[in-house]
């Protein structure tokens, strides 16, 4: 079986994880609301809109990833394996295979007389959006200087008929971008829409020095090599397996405002944005359209997983007494949570809070806990910092570092960072005056056993 979107949808649904909807759907702001109301607290089932209005024959999938259970089924691991899963693949690349012929990304061509705002079902988020975004496109373009081809997820807005306006702030594809345009050139692109999940977490991955091409790290991920063709109309590889592709340059010398478009961040953000003039665009028949909806939970699950996994192994590396990094849900992997064993003190946890706060750009606020405490549950962080920190010795602030574009609050580029030491240091967890509620072991195998007849 193919390792597409497809079947991890066909695996979804025998795992229980995907709702399909056959109710009649509005693109605009009905698509949202109901990824919303579905996502709940622990994430909710992907959602397939089989009937959108205006567009017969396509479909809208969101909520891929968001929960750690669904990023593990498209990872192929449990849930307590993810880190180790993502770490295993990241150092195990495959590069891409190039295949000819007909491959399913081509099954329909268009080139003559486009107009994306008809061929594409792409959502308006929100009221006050400037217009309908793709937030789930894989960016790709080759190093003008390298060949090297890479990927990057940035948002996309409609801007007309073959227009697409383009955040790209972030590298590697900002860099290739502006080397191509010192030389007054184009870069060609190419937009992959509808990719298996696997393949879309590598490239919202921050790539490394040791990374060549988050396409490799895409294989990696997925299982097996990047099936990739010719585009048909510029010089770029394409993935053979995505359900629509847009083909097209970023012109040089461009910038039109982009936006404003409500942000991750959970407030609307707008810029002077590079633009995509758009030449063809090619898709399966019968496409699936995948988004991500922003201030969902899908971006924060996979920046969580994957960001955490690679803080975690900095930190690990500097003090091995450090176990594991997750991220708050509701902050955009601005607010970490970072679990460490007993015999660290106080003074070392200061030192590595100015690790942290100094190695990952996204992370505002760390709270630092012992190894008691579930740091994928909010309400055991919260416990902890509650009963466990004191701001006259506890805190530890510091003004002036860098801050993160799509931030609000951060002023002429700079940003307070605070780190928690909510521990029981130097008592310990086991410690009387830190003794933890509990029931005994025979009591919760009981209940397992009472709730799990229950469920049959």
């Amino acid at each position: 079986m193919a390792v597409d979107l497809r079947s991890f949808l066909n695996v979804l649904l025998e795992e229980n994880e995907l709702l399909a909807i056959k109710d009649a759907i509005k693109p605009q702001y009905e698509v949202t609301a109901v990824l919303s109301k579905v996502l709940a607290e622990q994430g909710g089932p992907a959602v397939l809109f089989e009937n959108v209005i205006g567009f017969p024959g396509q479909k809208i999938v969101g909520n891929l990833l968001a929960s750690r259970r669904k990023l593990a089924l498209a990872l192929g691991c449990d849930t307590a394996g993810l880190r180790d899963a993502y770490l295993d693949k990241r150092f195990k690349t495959l590069e891409p295979e190039m295949v000819s012929g007909n491959v399913p990304c081509q099954e329909v061509v268009y080139t003559e007389n486009l107009d994306l705002p008809a061929l594409l079902p792409a959502p308006i988020f929100h009221a006050g959006d400037a217009g309908p975004y793709l937030t789930a496109g894989v960016l790709m373009a080759r190093d003008p200087v390298s060949g090297v081809l890479n990927t990057g997820i940035h948002r996309l807005q409609l801007k007309g008929k073959n227009r697409l306006g383009v955040f790209l702030a972030s590298p590697p594809l900002s860099d290739y971008f502006k080397r191509a345009e010192q030389d007054g050139k184009a870069l060609p692109v190419a937009v992959a829409l509808g990719l298996h999940p696997a393949e879309l977490v590598a490239a919202a991955v921050t790539i490394k020095k040791d990374l060549k091409s988050k396409v490799d790290l895409a294989g990696a991920m997925a299982g097996r090599p990047v099936p990739l063709a010719p585009a048909t109309s510029v010089d770029l590889s394409i993935p053979a397996l995505a359900e629509i592709i847009l083909e097209g340059e970023i012109l040089p010398g461009v910038r039109e405002e982009e936006g404003p478009f409500g942000e991750s961040t959970g407030y609307y953000f707008q810029a002077q944005s590079p633009v995509i003039e758009v030449r063809a665009v090619t898709c399966r028949r019968e496409p699936i359209l995948s988004v991500i909806m922003p201030w969902g939970m899908e971006t924060e699950v996979i920046l969580s997983a994957f960001s955490g996994a690679e803080l975690w192994q900095e930190l690990n590396r500097l003090i091995p007494e450090v176990l594991e990094v997750a991220f708050l849900p509701g902050a955009l992997t601005f607010q970490g949570v970072i679990k460490v064993a007993p015999k660290l003190s106080n003074r070392e946890i200061r030192r590595l809070i100015h690790l942290a706060l100094n190695l990952d750009r996204r992370l505002k606020h760390v709270v630092v806990v012992d190894e008691d405490i579930d740091i994928h549950n909010p309400r055991e962080v919260l416990w902890a910092l509650a009963t466990r920190f004191q701001g006259t010795k506890d805190l530890v602030c510091l003004p002036g570092l860098e801050g993160y574009s799509i931030d609000p609050s951060v002023k002429n580029g700079e940003t307070a960072k605070i780190g928690f030491d909510a521990t029981t240091s130097p008592d310990g967890p086991g410690s009387p005056r830190y003794r933890r509620l509990m029931f005994t072991e025979e009591a919760a195998l009981r209940a397992e056993e009472i709730l799990q007849r229950r469920k049959q």
